[in-house]
């Protein structure tokens, strides 16, 4: 190889000076850059999600707001590729890392890439193709027909890559190499225009260290915690960050500045970090947001059977009522474990939400050697959510941890979290007092808001928390848990398991029985005034509470009950209410014009079920010219729109009482009741 490739590929520079802050410049000159990655495709290409769907083969890949998306993965997969073919494998793992490199060793991928996501809402292209019977022979084979979708040439994707200045020729070189993306790339598809410009980052203050630290961080890449140690072909991915993950996050970014006794104040526990849990929205202020997983006796009513051949999602959807399950006669249904229960300020009522995750279908190489790549799902979290966090510990830990940590806190440089370290950053913070001590009570609801660890006196894990190991954990016999009539403990609590997995040592940790999130204890006494005083003083229960377990509040009223007059706020989305309502009126439609599904051709040739879905895939990408130029067609193959009832439908669909942004979902909605009515007719 010449030496002019070979000036792409810089050695890998040592960590940076231990205390040195973002933008700075070290003895060696080492700093860290960002640059904005645009992507600007010169012919159609196929982003694969290898699913399809809706008559459609491979559909591409879309971010959480529908827009295409090129995934970090495949990015940094090309760039590698042409990193091999310039200095083969050992050159390219010195920029990109090797399989399963860590910050310790300094040999892990030290850029860090995001998705480029596209900020408009372009159309797409469907393809359609078949293989030929031979070489020779035109004629298409049988069974080969594949209908693929495509974005068109001409659209931009824009994503950000934050790495070391030492290392940005060699990007800039990559860039170069790379002339094609997505999928097909051999055929011309994807053919692209790459490009590195300049960005900054917005920055924020980092004000001055007085109290705990509230954190919003907001993850720019779709997020996956592993939830179980052994996953099978699915990965699953928990709804929150824990703690200890955020914890490793921050200790692993210390430890690759060099700064190891730093990184120690968080392994050693002097600062405690809370689990990250979900926003609904980017809160205004910090400081008296309040969220936490729904406690396990906030359940809901169950729905009522109903009789007839309306389906379920066309019937009308009642108010979904969240009530405190010992206040009520009736069986109700427990909450999910991705249930979290949120309030801006004390004032303002509290809501129910889920945050939104996805399943992504992966293909990896598990062994470098294996030839077949392995099919695989991943659950993530979807990008561009938002999460609470806290740090806790005495104001000389913090204010030593905030300043080695001030790239990260002024949001000049990104954490890695989670599997495949997925980029998060630090979008706002605030230092915040202690929190308030509640007034004395007879009666409270203790709720965990995070899970807990505690043994039992034979050193093993408790599974359940007794009257007993409760006097203990709180350090004081003048507490009791209430009973009900019929003597039994007001307790509502479950068992879940924790895994762990040490980057740094390339070790898993031992798993844990802990006590579940949302488990509830009602309790009286005396007590409750030392509790609330745990609470304030930040003195968590059972063990491991700076990795963030133990933690618990004290409410007179559980948090997220509605009562009967007024509905909840975790009833279904408003966009739900109104698809029931379109497929009750797409129904009417379909009784009125039901001459469409009848089977056979004949003069009276009707759209066939294809157009159909050509229609909805044209509406869903707001094609102007949908509707118009199918009942004005000016091909042979789209006169079938002259059909009496079709042209009604079409009429209904560009009637003025239907919003342009819902004429996708009816159309989709009536398709529905077409293909249905087909596949009856078939049989």
């Amino acid at each position: 190889m010449s030496k002019k490739h070979q000036a792409f590929f810089p050695k890998r520079q040592a960590a940076p000076e231990p205390g040195r802050s973002d933008g700075e410049t070290a003895s060696d000159g080492d700093g860290w850059v960002r640059r904005a990655l645009t992507a600007e495709f010169l012919s159609d290409a196929h982003l694969g999600s290898g699913s399809g769907g809706g008559g459609i083969d491979a559909l591409i890949a879309r971010d959480r707001c529908g827009r295409p998306v090129i995934w970090a993965s495949h990015v940094e997969g090309v760039l590698r590729d042409a990193a091999r073919r310039l200095r083969g494998d050992k050159e390219a793992e010195a920029f990109f890392g090797r399989a399963g490199g860590d910050y310790a060793r300094n040999d892990r991928q030290r850029a860090v890439f995001t998705s480029l996501y596209e900020k408009g809402n372009p159309e797409s292209h469907i393809w359609r193709s078949t293989a030929r019977e031979a070489f020779d022979n035109r004629a298409p084979k049988d069974d080969t027909l594949r209908v693929i979708e495509y974005v068109p040439s001409g659209t931009k994707l824009v994503g950000e890559i934050e790495l070391p200045a030492s290392e940005l020729p060699a990007l800039e070189r990559l860039v170069q190499e790379v002339d094609a993306l997505g999928g097909g790339r051999s055929t011309g598809a994807g053919r692209v225009k790459l490009s590195l410009a300049e960005v900054s980052a917005t920055t924020h203050k980092l004000g001055t260290p007085t109290g705990r630290l509230v954190l919003l961080l907001k993850n720019r890449d779709p997020l996956c915690i592993t939830a179980t140690a052994t996953p099978d072909n699915l990965i699953p991915s928990l709804a929150f960050v824990p703690g200890r993950t955020l914890l490793g996050a921050v200790a692993a970014w210390l430890i690759a500045e060099g700064d190891r006794d730093t990184a120690s104040v968080l392994t050693s526990g002097r600062v405690s970090v809370s689990d990250a849990l979900p926003l609904p929205q980017a809160p205004t202020m910090l400081e008296s947001v309040e969220v936490l997983p729904a406690p396990l006796t906030l359940q809901s009513e169950k729905p009522t059977g109903s009789a007839g051949e309306v389906p379920w999602w066309a019937q009308t959807k009642a108010p979904n009522h969240r009530r405190d399950a010992w206040s009520a006669a009736e069986k109700l249904k427990r909450p999910d474990d991705d249930l979290f229960v949120y309030r801006a300020a004390a004032s303002e009522p509290w809501t129910t939400f889920r945050p939104a995750r996805r399943v992504r279908l992966r293909n990896g190489r598990p062994d470098p050697k294996q030839v077949d790549a392995s099919l695989f799902a991943v659950e993530q979290i979807v990008e561009e959510t938002h999460f609470l966090a806290e740090l806790h510990g005495a104001s000389d830990d913090l204010k030593a941890l905030a300043n080695k940590l001030g790239p990260v806190l002024e949001g000049r440089r990104w954490l890695r979290v989670g599997r495949a370290g997925a980029p998060v950053e630090v979008v706002h913070l605030a230092w915040s007092g202690a929190a308030s001590v509640a007034k004395a009570t007879e009666k409270a609801l203790l709720t965990l808001t995070s899970d807990l660890l505690v043994r039992d006196e034979y050193l093993r894990w408790r599974t359940t928390l007794d009257e007993a190991a409760l006097h203990e954990l709180a350090g004081t016999a003048d507490i009791a848990i209430v009973k009900d009539e019929h003597g039994a403990l007001k307790t509502m609590q479950d068992a879940v398991m924790v895994h762990g997995f040490n980057g740094t040592s390339r070790l898993w940790r031992m798993p844990a029985a802990a006590i579940r999130r949302g488990s509830v204890f009602e309790v009286s006494g005396a007590g409750i005034t030392k509790l609330a005083e745990r609470v304030a003083k930040e003195q968590w229960l059972g063990e491991r509470t700076h990795e963030g377990f133990g933690r618990f509040r004290l409410d007179a009223v559980l948090p997220g009950v509605t009562g009967e007059a007024r509905a909840s706020s975790a009833r279904a989305p408003a966009a739900d209410v109104d698809e029931e309502a379109i497929a009750a009126t797409t129904q009417e439609w379909f009784k009125a014009h039901n001459s469409l599904a009848k089977l056979g051709g004949g003069s009276d040739r009707k759209p066939s079920l294809s157009q159909w879905l050509d229609l909805v895939a044209d509406l869903e990408r707001n094609d102007t010219n949908a509707i118009d130029g199918r009942l004005n067609p000016t091909t042979a193959g789209a006169k079938s729109w002259k059909h009496k009832d079709a042209k009604a439908i079409l009429d209904k669909l560009n009637d003025r009482a239907i919003q342009p942004k819902q004429r996708a979902l009816h159309a989709r909605l009536f398709m529905r009741w077409l293909r249905a009515a087909l596949r009856k007719g078939a049989q």
